[in-house]
C-alpha cells in the first residue's frame, strides 16, 4: 500500500469509535422519534373512537316513562279469576 492509503486507513481507524458512538447516537434517536409518533397516532386513533362511541351511547339514551296500571289491573283480574 502506498503511504497515503496506510495514511488514510490510520486516520479512519483512529476517528472510528467516536463515529460507532455518533451512528449508535442517531439511531436510537430516530428510533425513539419512530416509536413516539407511532404511540401518538394509535393514541389519536383511539381518542377518536372512544369519542365517537361515547357520543352515539349519549345520543341514544332515552327514558320513556309508561302508565302500567290498566297492566296491573288486567293481571289482578286474572289471578282473582283462577283462585276462584
Amino acid at each position: 500500500m502506498s503511504q497515503k492509503k496506510v495514511d488514510k486507513y490510520k486516520n479512519n481507524k483512529f476517528g472510528r469509535s467516536s463515529a460507532q458512538k455518533k451512528e449508535r447516537v442517531e439511531f436510537v434517536l430516530e428510533m425513539a422519534a419512530w416509536i413516539l409518533i407511532a404511540a401518538l397516532f394509535v393514541g389519536w386513533i383511539g381518542y377518536s373512537a372512544y369519542t365517537k362511541i361515547q357520543a352515539k351511547e349519549a345520543s341514544v339514551k332515552v327514558d320513556t316513562v309508561m302508565d302500567t296500571s290498566a297492566l296491573t289491573d288486567y293481571i289482578s283480574g286474572l289471578s282473582s279469576d283462577s283462585a276462584e
